[in-house]
């Protein structure tokens, strides 16, 4: 009996890895404040546009965090790092145009988030800039959740270990965004406020019938959880806006309030349960923290060559408007 429960157990374990494989690829690259100073520094310069380029930057990880279903989410994220063409080719009118600008810097194939978790450019050239720091605090993230979960096997909680510290880093260096552009985090709140309401009609028709198709569901289903999804997203980065307008050390802290809830579904998904009680906020702040001494002598010189590198890249594969 006992054997036929680890057995289940494990088989559990084994299904959720597979569907969070294509996820975590994309993942946890650049934070909402990188892309936003990213985005800010190239395209159109005109108020409304530099702002709905600023949301198309951030929209295409509104789907990160639906861990009540992995599959979603795992296939979701993939099509908007990977699949980002879709957008683009949507896009009619000039604000459409510009959320698909925005929409596209940020992809993974050869974006924004190409230098966070593939090649970085001044640091990091054989695995990315985020992931070579969050490498660096790999250790003692694993050490917190080996105690956490003791029962866990090691193998696993490494790996989950990395894609805890590789979200402490994205947030630390949002963090450090504030010493480039301390008006970063009122551009994110005002890119969520002021969205084209047309923005997730336009995501749907780039996404809702392939995806209706890959889960088995209704076309207006898909619709709606497209829907659902941007809308909390949209009110996720109105606060995390207003996070990042405080001092430093209250925006970790209220960061770290939020990560702490978004940690317990990201571990409940890996079938991780934590003991009664825990507060994971003082750990994220810590963890937040080591992020930016890990990132402090250098993040700049990173951004600033990723700017020119993704400018280059937009131009070179027409996305223009």
């Amino acid at each position: 009996m006992k054997t036929d429960k680890l057995n289940r157990t494990f088989i559990s374990i084994v299904l959720v890895l597979i569907a969070l494989f294509f996820f975590t690829q994309d993942a946890f690259s650049w934070g909402y404040a990188t892309h936003t100073y990213i985005d800010d520094h190239i395209g159109k310069g005109h108020r409304v546009k530099n702002s709905d380029e600023i949301y198309g930057s951030i929209a295409p990880d509104m789907f990160n965090y639906m861990f009540d279903n992995p599959e979603y989410l795992a296939y979701l994220s993939y099509q908007t790092h990977n699949g980002f063409m879709n957008v683009w080719a949507e896009a009619k009118t000039g604000r459409e145009k510009a959320f698909g600008y925005g929409f596209v810097s940020h992809n993974d194939d050869w974006g924004a988030d190409y230098t966070a978790h593939h090649s970085g450019i001044t640091y990091g050239q054989t695995e990315g800039y985020v992931i070579a720091k969050a490498n660096i605090l790999k250790p003692t993230m694993l050490g917190i959740l080996a105690e956490l979960a003791p029962d866990y096997p090691l193998d696993l909680l490494d790996e989950i270990a990395l894609e805890v510290s590789h979200e402490l880093t994205e947030y630390a260096i949002d963090i450090l965004m504030k010493k480039l552009d301390p008006m970063i985090g009122e551009k994110i709140a005002l890119s969520a406020l002021q969205r084209n309401p047309q923005f997730p009609r336009l995501l749907v028709k780039a996404y809702a019938y392939e995806f209706s198709a890959y889960a088995g569901i209704s076309y207006p289903e898909a619709a709606y959880l497209i829907n659902t999804a941007e809308k909390g997203f949209r009110e996720s980065m109105v606060f995390y806006g207003h996070a990042l307008m405080q001092d430093e050390e209250t925006a970790v802290y209220l960061i770290s309030e939020q990560t702490a809830y978004i940690a317990e579904g990201f571990l409940g998904t890996y079938g991780i349960t934590l003991p009664e009680g825990t507060d994971l906020v003082p750990l994220i702040i810590s963890g937040i923290n080591q992020a930016i001494d890990i990132c402090d002598d250098n993040f700049a010189d990173e951004i600033e060559a990723t700017i020119y590198y993704v400018d280059q890249q937009m131009n070179a594969n027409g996305i223009t408007y």
